[in-house]
């Protein structure tokens, strides 16, 4: 039952970065189209914010349907706001740092998976520093430090490297006591949200411009 529970989440993981950076990079295509969704780019991230917060939530209570239909239209949001990465960047730079990004999540996800301890109170001290880290980039807005722009980007990659190992000992976990398809998606949703923000991270220290 768990080997069935953990496949699902990594089904409905492949499903919603396939959404996001497909749509992100066709969407990246055609110029027009990216100016007109610019100027809807405040009402697109609030969009992608209810449907967030929304799955995070109200997980408990949606049914395996909505739960499915918050996850992909959360993802296809972020595949609209991704769109401004392959504008920004060069593709070869982006999948380079997909591939760095997946040897990450290979190497995390298999300590997460072996290790038999508990990590729940790991997940306060994780908090702890994303908090901190959000902290320090409101801050940045306002002092415009390169280097500390440079050293938030990689202390983030270590915080959600360890999100990563938690989520996936939590998802083993869980996947012992829940069968409801609704929980494989949200576990989804938690390593697509640490995926994304280590490929942007990764994307800010390493990615090289377009011209």
């Amino acid at each position: 039952m768990k080997n069935d529970f953990v496949s699902k989440v990594f089904q409905w993981l492949c499903i919603g970065l396939l959404i996001t950076f497909g749509g992100g990079y066709a969407l990246s295509l055609n110029e027009e189209l990216a100016y007109n969704i610019a100027n809807a780019y405040l009402f697109i991230v609030l969009a992608e914010l209810v449907c967030g917060f929304g799955l995070s939530l109200f997980i408990r209570k949606m049914s395996n349907t909505v739960a499915k239909i918050f996850y992909v239209l959360y993802a296809a949001l972020t595949g609209v706001t991704f769109m401004a990465v392959f504008l920004v960047y060069e593709l070869q730079s982006i999948m380079l740092v997909f591939l760095a990004t997946a040897v990450i999540f290979g190497v995390c996800g298999l300590i997460g998976k072996k290790l038999k301890i508990n990590l729940s109170s790991f997940g306060m001290f994780l908090v702890i520093a994303l908090i901190g880290i959000i902290v320090l980039s409101i801050i940045n807005i306002f002092v415009g430090s390169e280097p500390l722009d440079l050293t938030i980007s990689l202390v983030s990659v270590v915080i959600f490297s360890g999100y990563i190992i938690y989520d996936i000992n939590r998802i083993m976990r869980i996947g012992e006591i829940q069968v409801e398809e609704k929980y494989a998606v949200f576990g989804a949703f938690q390593l697509y949200l640490d995926i994304i923000n280590i490929i942007l991270d990764l994307l800010r220290i390493f990615g090289k411009e377009r011209d």
